[in-house]
């Protein structure tokens, strides 16, 4: 019991947000490709397999005056542009 509960609260500890002011030298947008299911089907032997598509999908991220990248919103990432200020999550 003890160690299930020590393991979910370390999973937790990557997700933790330390908000932080930055501000916004360089934007940029890069496209990502992801995998997306679509279904299921049966194969020629009668097995059951996933059907997936693959999609580009766009991030969005903002570089501070250290040069650290930060992944933000696309609201985010319209809303703001270089020499100002902004609120990332670090």
């Amino acid at each position: 019991m003890i160690v299930a509960v020590i393991a979910t609260l370390d999973g937790c500890a990557g997700v933790a947000c330390t908000p932080a002011a930055i501000v916004v030298v360089t934007k940029d947008e890069r496209p990502r490709l992801r995998s997306e299911p679509r279904g299921l089907r049966t194969d020629e032997f009668g097995r059951v397999k996933e059907q997936r598509r693959e999609v580009i999908v766009p991030e969005y991220w903002v570089r501070d005056r250290e040069g650290r990248w930060y992944r933000v919103t696309e609201s985010e990432w319209r809303g703001v542009e270089p020499g100002q200020p902004m609120q990332v999550c670090r």
